[in-house]
């Protein structure tokens, strides 16, 4: 008998897979692109501008981000001014409301509503006056940086201080409506308590 030949065959072996490399390129690309997109968002979208919406001022948005960026304390002055005139109003519609479910006792809601309402009356006086001062320097500055910045430097004082005033006796009208709030458990709590201290 023979010899058994031996089948003489080679051993495959398996290619070195290119999933190492292919998936090294991949998070190399993936961290490239989010690194661009985190440039672009920083560079052209965010501004530190913290738009709000401010319901009871008549600015338009330039004006509004003159402000922020030249008179950051007369800009937040008017986002405080906005959120009393808010909250008086829904004192006043809460009343109303009142009002209507207790007609008998009408003399009480309406003497409350008249005392809200001046309140309201007096503090968007001044606000109207306050944001035409501010459009006034939006405007100059515009027109003439150099002057514009002389007229910021003179009145940024004078517009805050008179700004603060008004707020703080809207402020003493407000208080025991926002402690009267009921701040939520937690963190959320947490929140609340230093928004009211510093709103």
């Amino acid at each position: 008998m023979g010899k058994k030949k031996k089948d003489k065959t080679e051993s495959i072996a398996p290619k070195k897979s290119r999933k190492v490399p292919l998936l090294f390129v991949a998070l190399i690309l993936l961290a490239t692109l989010a690194a661009g997109g985190w440039y672009t968002y920083t560079t052209y979208f965010q501004s530190g501008y913290p738009k709000k919406d401010l319901a009871y001022v008549d600015l338009d948005d330039a004006v509004l981000r003159f402000a922020w960026a030249k008179v950051p304390d007369v800009y937040f002055h008017m986002v405080n001014a906005n959120s009393e005139l808010a909250l008086m109003e829904d004192e006043i519609d809460r009343i109303k409301g009142v009002k209507k479910n207790y007609p008998r006792q009408e003399k009480i809601a309406s003497s409350e509503i008249k005392r809200w309402e001046k309140g309201v009356q007096k503090l968007s006086g001044q606000l109207n006056r306050f944001q035409s001062q501010v459009e006034a320097l939006y405007v100059t500055f515009r027109v003439n940086p150099e002057k514009g910045s002389t007229a910021i430097d003179e009145k940024r004082v004078d517009l805050a201080t008179s700004m603060r005033e008004v707020l703080e006796g809207v402020q003493e009208q407000t208080a025991p409506l926002k402690s009267a709030r009921v701040t939520p458990d937690g963190f959320k709590g947490v929140i609340a308590k230093i928004k009211n201290r510093f709103l």
